[in-house]
């Protein structure tokens, strides 16, 4: 999903300069415009998905409390 994003952004923002290039201004500016809602899209979207991998990391669990979890694997729960 994030490269078919990011090959509609390129070619938006280039469909949108040559546009603007050769005096379709309106055009132009809307298709840079979709391009940088493109854009934020991304940013955010996969902003907050890597902030949710960090969230769920597993470490691995040493202790032997009263659960006589011993073994040193990662604890997911």
């Amino acid at each position: 999903m994030f490269f078919l994003l990011l090959t509609g952004l390129i070619i938006s923002i280039v469909v949108g300069t040559t546009l603007m290039l050769n005096g379709n201004i309106l055009f132009g500016v809307v298709s840079i415009g979709i391009g940088t809602i493109i854009l934020l899209i991304i940013v955010f979207y996969y902003g907050k998905k890597k902030n949710r991998k960090k969230k769920f990391d597993c470490m691995p669990d040493c202790d032997c409390g009263p659960d006589l979890d011993c073994d040193c694997g990662p604890d997911c729960n």
